[in-house]
């Protein structure tokens, strides 16, 4: 059958998972007093769960980042007459030359498709938690940026050196550079951030994105109502009808003044 039971918050690692996996797990294969190999010991769950099963238990991890967050776990915060015989050690540095290691093996793997990133995901990560460091600096849902330059009327350089294409509009030659002083106001020293599409990347490898200021003013949006921009129409986008709609609006206010 299936095992039904809720999920476990990530507080304080990437990967937590609810102690009941382990258990259940632990209980199915060993028996009491036997020894539950973890070698990711990650928060220290599969330990938890052992101990709390009566069975021994040996876990490693390879960042000391999680080792407070282990010793809380296995631990806890409140002294016990009954407490666990619980020992940490640090494994002394390799002396090892993996090179020459991994030239020993049988067979050696080489890709012959070089991967090319076109965005550095420590710089953009798209809403995920991918690092340590995202728990630590408190990375939240949306990644906050500010605008270094803008380089066009639907161009911009964030403070972190990656460039965005504003997607859907296109700028009208004959107003770009009402455009650009638009965009200097409009944004500021201000804080905005960005929502992606299907499509994330244009021909020259520039972000493709919708930017939000941080009150949630939609920036792309506001050049076609103001009649800075038309629809772009090179790569498919699913605020499209809206900004085809804001389009004969303004073109209709324009005809009204």
């Amino acid at each position: 059958g299936h095992w039904h039971f809720g999920g476990a918050k990530q507080e304080n690692h990437l990967a937590a998972f609810p102690l009941e996996l382990p258990k259940r797990a632990i209980e199915m294969f060993t028996f009491i007093g036997e020894t539950v190999l973890d070698p990711f010991l990650g928060s220290g769950t599969t330990s938890l769960a052992a101990m709390l099963l009566n069975r021994n238990s040996i876990g490693y991890e390879i960042n000391e980042d999680f080792l407070p967050v282990i010793k809380e776990k296995l631990e806890g915060n409140q002294p016990s007459l009954f407490r666990k015989n619980i020992q940490y050690q640090k494994q002394p540095p390799l002396n090892i030359d993996w090179k020459t290691e991994v030239e020993n093996l049988p067979y050696v793997f080489s890709d012959p498709v070089k991967f090319d990133k076109k965005t550095d995901p420590r710089k953009l990560n798209f809403g995920s938690k991918i690092r340590a460091e995202d728990r630590k600096n408190g990375t939240a849902r949306e990644a906050y940026f500010t605008v270094k330059e803008i380089m066009g009327a639907n161009l911009i350089r964030l403070n972190n050196g990656a460039i965005v294409r504003l997607l859907g509009i296109k700028p009208l030659p004959q107003k770009e550079t009402a455009a650009i002083k638009f965009l200097e106001l409009k944004i500021g020293k201000g804080q905005i951030y960005l929502r992606f599409d299907s499509q994330k990347h244009d021909s020259q490898n520039r972000l493709l994105a919708y930017v939000y200021m941080k009150n949630r003013t939609f920036i792309n949006a506001h050049m076609v109502k103001h009649g800075f921009a038309e629809v772009d129409d090179e790569y498919p986008f699913k605020n499209q009808k809206k900004f085809e709609k804001l389009v004969r609006e303004a073109s209709s206010n324009e005809r009204t003044n």
